[in-house]
């Protein structure tokens, strides 16, 4: 089957993953006006969160590692399997957690969410066979599905029993069977059935492990951040601050549409040697970054307000100041993922996990710290803080790694 230009590919994967994100940002809009206060959107915040963690577990950032192997070592039939064992040990593991850690009225909307971020995390993989394949079109097209039937499904059961938890399970009915368009989609260009040895398992968990240790920190520092304000002060302001913040992660998005589908390109540039085309990409892709937060500071300067007001009412103007911390927090948080999936790309697992897991660690007191002195804003700060540390560390990484390479296609050209 012909593949997608790069342009195609990324308006696809632009086009659905919009959509996608839209829609989830509107069923935190409608939670919080349905509800008659917002216990409910804090307690969906506390379960979006926790299902953070669980997700980057159970993706085990073998999305970014199969997208770039370019000589296509493992098969889809093995990453297929080797994401089912992922979900079952990411299950299990957060299963415990949220025994350990929520108040018991919250468990059954939280172990639900975490069922339909499952599904949503199985059919990541099959869209890493669209995306190996350039046929991000696939993709597009099913997060965009995806997105319209949970955001429908959630309005129809919330509106009328303004129960959390069925609503939850509604969003899970409609979504399960888009996977069979997924898989028919990815079937086309290789085998899917399940199939992976007991040592090759092994070899992926342990090549891939200190990248997700790595992913790990680095949704925790958020995901704890957030855990710790409701725990701090109520389900009422972790929904208030979910619900202020949200229009920011629209930043993170179009940061992680622009560099998704050209990672592909930065694994062929450092498999090529080509340190000047490497670094000419990240320069792009960084600008791109900074591009996108002076535009959303610009425009949430003007119509942050208004925007706010007509999502959640008149009752949520009174923490619009909540919204500029944010933006500066998500910027950092897509800068870090896009510089964690480089990390990958160029197979420096060790670096990865380094930063990130110090940035975790500052992440620690400083949460602490910063909620105790500015509460709901305390947060931002912290994560904006722990995250700062993070870059600094995986640039310092990568300049090391970068410049051996150099030095490797040097001798390669004299010799």
């Amino acid at each position: 089957m012909e593949a997608l230009s790069l342009k195609k590919n990324m308006f696809w994967n632009s086009v659905g993953s919009l959509m996608y994100l839209g829609c989830q940002w509107l069923v935190t809009v409608f939670v919080a006006r349905m509800a008659p206060d917002y216990e409910s959107a804090g307690v969906l915040a506390l379960a979006m969160a926790i299902s953070n963690i669980f997700a980057h577990i159970s993706l085990y950032r073998i999305r970014t590692y199969q997208v770039t192997d370019v000589n296509k070592s493992v098969s889809a039939q093995e990453y297929v399997a080797f994401r089912l064992i992922t979900i079952a040990v990411g299950g299990i593991g957060i299963g415990v957690y949220i025994l350990l850690t929520c108040e018991p009225v919250t468990f059954l909307p939280v172990f639900l969410y975490l069922v339909f971020r499952a599904g949503e995390v199985f059919i990541d993989v099959l869209h890493g066979v669209d995306q190996q394949n350039f046929r991000m079109d696939y993709c597009g097209k099913s997060l965009f599905i995806r997105g319209v039937l949970f955001l429908v499904a959630f309005l129809a059961v919330f509106g009328l029993t303004h129960n959390l938890s069925l609503a939850i399970v509604g969003m899970i009915l409609v979504t399960y069977p888009v996977i069979i368009y997924d898989a028919r989609a990815a079937a086309q260009f290789d085998k899917l059935k399940p199939s992976i040895t007991k040592r090759r398992a092994f070899e992926l968990a342990k090549t891939c492990l200190p990248a997700v240790l790595g992913s790990v920190f680095y949704i925790a520092v958020n995901s704890l951040a957030r855990q710790y304000l409701q725990i701090h002060s109520g389900d009422e302001a972790l929904g208030i601050y979910a619900s202020v913040c949200t229009p920011a992660v629209i930043l993170q998005a179009g940061a992680s549409y622009l560099y998704s589908p050209i990672l592909g390109v930065f694994a062929k540039h450092y498999l090529n040697k080509d340190v000047k085309a490497f670094n000419r990409l990240l320069g792009m892709v960084t600008g791109g970054i900074i591009g996108l937060f002076v535009v959303c500071l610009i425009g949430f300067y003007f119509v942050g307000e208004p925007l706010l007001d007509f999502a959640f009412g008149e009752s949520i103007l009174a923490y619009v100041y909540l919204l500029y911390p944010a933006l500066l927090c998500v910027v950092l948080t897509a800068y870090v993922s896009f510089m964690s999936d480089v990390m990958v790309t160029v197979r420096d697992m060790r670096g990865n996990v380094v930063a990130n897991g110090i940035g975790f660690a500052v992440s620690l007191p400083a949460t602490y710290l910063c909620v105790a002195q500015w509460d709901m804003n305390g947060v931002s700060y912290s994560v904006s803080l722990a995250y700062f540390v993070a870059i600094v560390i995986m640039l310092g990484f990568l300049f090391v790694r970068m410049r051996a390479v150099a030095q490797s296609a040097h001798l390669d050209t004299v010799q």
